[in-house]
């Protein structure tokens, strides 16, 4: 069995195209991954757990083809264009792609780490602090932790549930 090796890139989404590239990229033969998270949000004065885009605007297009036919995929509907540096369409590292895909379920969701350990940086999932980047201070019991916030120029701490971090590489 032979093992095939995809180059990774980043492209932008045109404002919910989300699914649209994803289905015309897929017919192209291209592979795409687009990791979610659960977000919680307040609707008509309740909070409800909502899944969004990881990375809202933008999916990973994984392609063994050489040369990449960028004018085809600029031109797929819902796809905005590949996002280049300096002109360059430059391949992601493929370790980041696949540490992203270790962290998710079978249904693309990124799920929260129970190895997490103090000193580690994380991002607040849901709550007030939602989408803050943090450091966990200390364990606090088997499914909170003491995180350290920065606001306003201060650290401030705060006691977070587990499951609403995830943690940043």
């Amino acid at each position: 069995m032979k093992v095939y090796f995809l180059n990774w890139y980043l492209l932008q989404i045109k404002p919910k195209a989300h699914v649209t590239a994803c289905q015309h990229l897929k017919r192209q033969g291209f592979e795409v991954f687009s990791p979610l998270i659960i977000k919680t949000a307040k609707k008509n004065g309740k909070f409800i757990d909502i899944t969004t885009l990881l990375f809202p605007g933008y999916l990973f297009l994984g392609t063994q083809i050489e040369p990449v036919p960028w004018r085809t995929i600029n031109s797929t509907r819902g796809i905005s264009k590949a996002v280049t540096l300096d002109g360059t369409y430059r391949p992601i590292h493929t370790q980041i792609v696949e540490g992203l895909k270790l962290r998710c379920d079978r249904s693309g969701i990124i799920h929260s780490m129970d190895n997490i350990s103090p000193g580690e940086r994380a991002k607040i999932k849901r709550g007030p602090f939602s989408n803050f980047i943090c450091n966990v201070d200390e364990m606090a019991d088997g499914r909170r932790v003491w995180v350290l916030i920065d606001l306003l120029k201060q650290k401030t701490r705060a006691k977070i549930s587990l499951d609403d971090l995830s943690i940043i590489n």
